[in-house]
């Protein structure tokens, strides 16, 4: 009776039915024949419920299961590690983000947002106050994605902070590179796919398609693997009301899209991924799905009891794809195994082919339950003692391994959480692309420190304000969509007057007219067609030129 209120009080803590449950809390559940709906009750009615995913009843296996163990000798890896396409400089930041996230994406992103500004302006109403909309060039919503990488980094309650003249909190990059209306208009409108071309059945990622489509190919084709690999899940975080939202108590991020990825081990690459769209599909195909591109070579893969069953690993070695990790009773475990009494750092197993199913003790209130067909049943002496019993405390192999292994989907979030670029929206859509945007980033970093020796020691912080510079400082700039803030520029009053030149507000139209920056100082409203480069404010040539750059009070 104590170890069952033990293990009760396990469960109400860490029990879980998307994924990260251990084994023996999940068969826990099973073994007491709780109620089906009892899993249930943990979502809401606007969550959606992923245990129709995972429903596998026990399968029926011709082939006997067998004490015998065989020493293991495990296939040679055929793949190899690294790059598949090199950047122009591979001592450029910038170019080797261009693999990940090239100027093609923008160009695109620009065309759908102004094609949706055009499709739904007359549909709000707009102040007096309010900017006139002009067309987003891809160079302009560069330097908007590199603001926004910025706000990851130097972060704030209000996206007002921002653009503060208040001494105590400014940061006058933001409003040098672009007005905060601006900046907000092309939040409002950012836009990644047609509304008018969406299909009768379309899947309720219509919206963020393109982006996923462009991200999945980039992923995969830039770099390859390392023989072990992982799977788990990721959380998009979203509170709002969406069908495909979910519900994972054992995630820091309880709340949001589930994202299910394949990742390196050793560095978190981020090699491929699937977004929970609402519409449930049965675990192995799901898998299959994201292991498409890793069939053939004799990859480690490394996934929990959510993924884990024998007919799964049966498949994969079909696929020339090893797998280990933990596994529920109701997946195809031996019966033998399920009735086995150890005593603690015990283990049994059994075997069926190429599969091994392995049961061990590491506590008096835990049992862990492997499957491999990497290994075979041996213990390993941890060189290590129980504080409660000193006993010598032995693991399986495929234990350790695990351990060690299943830390890749862990890794890409760990650096995803830290400097995370999407903002707080009402849209769902922006949060998921932007997401997606930041998994870009990251392999972008992964693969910067594969190419160069010298980048192993650069930070994930550093390298975002690099590649922030690098899209900010881009002069390609469209010169029509100039700075509508009242605040002056930080080197307006550097002594250098000859680094200021005066431009046409606007080349393609010389019409184009703004109020002087200086006149309306002085509550004179005199239009002029020019403007300063650097500044980014309209003045008249001469008086009004010179006084802006020379005088602290004009």
């Amino acid at each position: 009776m104590a170890d069952e209120r033990e293990d009760t009080i396990i469960k109400d803590e860490c029990a879980d039915d998307l994924s990260d449950v251990p084994s023996d809390i999940a068969d826990y559940e099973e073994d007491i024949a709780y109620p089906k709906n009892e899993s249930e009750a943990e979502f809401s009615d606007d969550d959606v419920q992923l245990a129709t995913d995972s429903d596998e009843s026990d399968e029926d296996h011709s082939t006997p299961w067998s004490d015998f163990d065989l020493p293991r000798t495990n296939n040679e890896f055929e793949g190899s590690l690294g790059p598949n396409v090199f950047p122009e400089d591979t001592q450029s930041i910038e170019d080797i983000v261009k693999l990940f996230i090239g100027n093609d994406l923008f160009e695109y992103i620009s065309s759908e947002t102004n094609k949706y500004h055009n499709q739904n302006c007359k549909k709000r109403k707009l102040n007096k106050k309010s900017v006139k909309f002009v067309d987003v060039t891809a160079a302009e919503l560069k330097k908007w994605f590199g603001l926004t990488i910025l706000m990851g980094i130097v972060k704030k309650t209000r996206m007002d902070d921002y653009w503060s003249t208040n001494p105590l909190i400014e940061t006058p990059i933001f409003r040098k590179t672009m007005s905060r209306n601006r900046f907000r208009q092309i939040l409002s409108f950012l836009h990644f796919s047609d509304n008018n071309n969406k299909p009768d059945n379309a899947d309720r990622l219509f919206k963020v398609q393109p982006i996923i489509d462009y991200f999945s190919k980039k992923f995969e084709d830039n770099f390859n693997l390392g023989q072990n690999i992982s799977i788990d899940e990721g959380m998009i975080p979203w509170r709002g009301r969406l069908n495909p939202k979910v519900y994972n108590p054992s995630k820091i991020t309880k709340y949001g899209i589930l994202i299910r990825m394949l990742c390196d081990s050793n560095t978190g690459y981020i090699s491929a991924f699937k977004i929970y769209s609402g519409v449930g599909q049965p675990v192995p195909k799901t898998v299959m799905e994201l292991l498409t591109r890793a069939y053939g070579k004799w990859h480690h893969l490394y996934m929990d009891n959510y993924y884990n069953s024998v007919e799964l690993a049966e498949n994969l070695l079909t696929k020339k794809i090893r797998v280990c990790g933990t596994i529920r009773q109701r997946k195809g475990f031996p019966e033998k195994l399920k009735r086995a009494k150890l005593n603690v750092f015990e283990a049994c197993h059994q075997r069926k082919g190429e599969v091994l199913t392995q049961l061990w003790r590491p506590s008096t209130t835990k049992m862990i339950r492997i499957i491999s067909t990497i290994h075979n049943a041996t213990l390993i002496d941890t060189q290590k003692k129980c504080r409660k019993t000193n006993c010598r405390i032995k693991k399986p192999e495929s234990v350790l391994d695990y351990n060690k292994n299943m830390k890749g989907v862990d890794r890409a979030d760990y650096f995803l959480s830290y400097y995370p670029i999407y903002r707080k929206t009402i849209k769902w859509s922006k949060k998921v692309s932007m997401y997606l945007f930041n998994c870009a980033l990251f392999n972008a970093f992964r693969t910067c420190q594969y190419f160069n020796a010298k980048h192993k020691g650069l930070r994930f912080h550093d390298f975002l304000l690099k590649v922030a510079e690098s899209w900010i400082k881009d002069h390609e700039q469209n010169l029509e969509v100039a700075t509508t803030s009242h605040s002056d520029a930080i080197d307006r009053l550097s002594g250098q007057v000859k680094q200021h030149q005066l431009i046409l507000i606007s080349e393609s139209n010389k019409r184009k007219r703004r109020n002087c920056h200086v006149c309306a100082k002085n509550k004179k409203r005199k239009a002029t067609n020019l403007m300063c480069k650097s500044c980014g404010v309209a003045l008249h040539l001469g008086d009004c030129f010179a006084s802006y750059h020379l005088k602290e009070k004009y």
